[in-house]
């Protein structure tokens, strides 16, 4: 056999071998794309997903599914003779998502036994106004990339846009999120970053029921998150998805809020004022079970200002032990029911199934007797503040007065409730600025000082001032001084 032929029938054998591998992934990729509908049917239901179909090609297939969402109807009005008007039922609004999924081994260019990009192809039913306000939105691409292992990866590319009306506007640079899932789906990891995030509202500040006053200035409200960046592993174990075990970490290199006055028509709108400005953020989540509770801590720090005055350091740590792990599954459910329940659908709140679930988790919630604790430090002018309180429910409460609706009394005296600050005293004429006050002078503030630690509110300790109370069993120790609760224990 000479080398043309030798060559000529490995190429056949390659071409052939490669096409066998392709039509068999292809077939494992139509399987698992019907596994992964009839899963996603199950938890969203007929009334969200409405139909899809799938067309298998040799090197590549297409699947299209179509997802309904129906708006809530809006509340009745009385009409002119005072009677309750009739609201029309709102439109039902239908996406169309197409799914390309290109088979391996080769499959998009990468060794992979399937690669599927997923878009947003159409949108029916939605009206003029919404279709303006989401105007500049470009609907994000998904791309999952199914190993020949059996683990995924997961892309999710979302372009830069803004929605709004003019009146209010959210705008976002463009984000990208990352996650890997392993073969047995019992580990998730991943990272994103988000360059920017901004919001500009109106603050009427007004309530609802009060009439609105035309003539007023209507006053700005604008948020700007700057240099997101975060990453994240956690364990799926025993059904838990909302509380996972795992941790997770990332930054934040900007955070400012600010509000502008309003102004009258024709007079020029004022500065915005800054109320808060942090920068080099760092946060820290860790969440751990132990048996059949879940715990979590929370740690964050940064530095920057809040109003006038400028922090040197701030730092928050947050603490949550004892968490049911059976009442954080009840709870699953409930979202998961409540995001399935047809809004047009006529139940009595009472009788939905996710308040169903919902009430039920609250006794093995209680009976797991949760624990909160948390302790905010700030550094101004080279001086160290501290706050710290928490709650720990130390017994379950008494099931005849909560039956009887004395919820409060029966939680207070069947919780510890903890709370105490070191505050420098050189901080007291900045709190004051800060409050929109004129700062008082030295002989005002001992004065101010002597009657509060003459009271037993406060101590002083050095330059700082201190105080720490504890509410427990119907009784408040307040810097060791004991006194009845109005309902304590009779």
């Amino acid at each position: 056999m000479n080398k043309k032929t030798v060559w000529g029938t490995a190429a056949v054998v390659l071409v052939g071998g490669y096409g066998a591998a392709t039509w068999y992934m292809g077939e494992r990729a139509h399987s698992s794309y019907q596994e992964a509908m009839n899963d996603m049917a199950k938890l969203l239901g007929p009334e969200v997903l409405v139909s899809q179909r799938y067309t298998k090609g040799f090197w590549s297939s297409k699947g299209q599914l179509v997802l309904q969402w129906t708006p809530p109807a809006s509340e009745d009005e009385p009409d002119a003779g005072g009677g309750a008007a009739t609201a029309a039922a709102p439109p039902a609004i239908r996406f169309t998502v197409e799914n390309t999924v290109r088979h391996g081994p080769l499959a998009g260019w990468r060794v992979a036994a399937a690669v599927v990009e997923t878009r947003l192809v159409g949108v029916e039913g939605a009206d003029d106004p919404v279709r303006k306000t989401f105007a500049k939105v470009t609907a994000p691409t998904l791309t999952t990339v199914r190993h020949l292992t059996g683990s995924h990866d997961f892309v999710l590319a979302l372009p830069a846009g803004e929605v709004g009306d003019g009146e209010e506007m959210v705008r976002w640079q463009s984000l990208a999120y990352r996650m890997k899932v392993n073969a047995g789906v019992s580990r998730v990891s991943g990272d994103f970053d988000w360059p920017e995030f901004t919001m500009d509202v109106a603050d009427k500040g007004e309530d609802d029921d009060a009439p609105a006053v035309a003539t007023a200035p209507t006053q700005r409200l604008a948020v700007a998150l700057q240099g997101m960046k975060g990453e994240f592993n956690l364990q799926l174990e025993d059904g838990l998805w909302l509380l996972a075990p795992g941790s997770g970490k990332g930054t934040i290199g900007k955070l400012a809020i600010t509000r502008a006055a309003g102004a009258a028509p024709g007079v020029a709108p004022a500065a915005p004022e800054p109320m808060v400005a942090l920068r080099d953020l760092s946060y820290g989540v860790t969440i751990a079970r132990n048996g059949a509770h879940l715990g979590w801590v929370t740690a964050m720090q940064g530095k920057g200002s809040v109003g006038p005055v400028a922090l040197e350091s701030l730092e928050l740590n947050e603490t949550v032990s004892r968490i049911d792990v059976e009442a954080v599954k009840l709870v699953q459910k409930a979202l998961l029911d409540a995001y399935k329940t047809d809004p047009s659908t006529a139940v009595a709140a009472v009788e939905a199934p996710w308040i169903a679930s919902l009430m039920d988790a609250v006794p093995k919630f209680v009976a797991a007797l949760p624990a909160y604790a948390m302790k905010l430090s700030a550094k101004v002018d080279g001086e160290q503040g501290e706050l710290e309180y928490g709650v720990e429910l130390k017994r379950v409460p008494d099931a005849a007065q909560i039956a009887e609706g004395a919820w409060a009394p029966a939680l207070l005296k069947s919780s510890a409730v903890h709370a105490s600050m070191r505050l420098p005293k050189a901080w007291l004429p900045r709190l004051a600025q800060a409050a929109g006050q004129q700062a008082p002078k030295p002989e005002e503030i001992d004065a101010l000082v002597g009657m509060a630690e003459a009271q037993g509110y406060i101590q002083q300790e050095a330059s700082h001032l201190t105080s720490a109370v504890r509410m427990e069993d119907g009784r408040v120790v307040l810097n060791g001084k004991a006194a009845d609760l109005p309902f304590g224990r009779k």
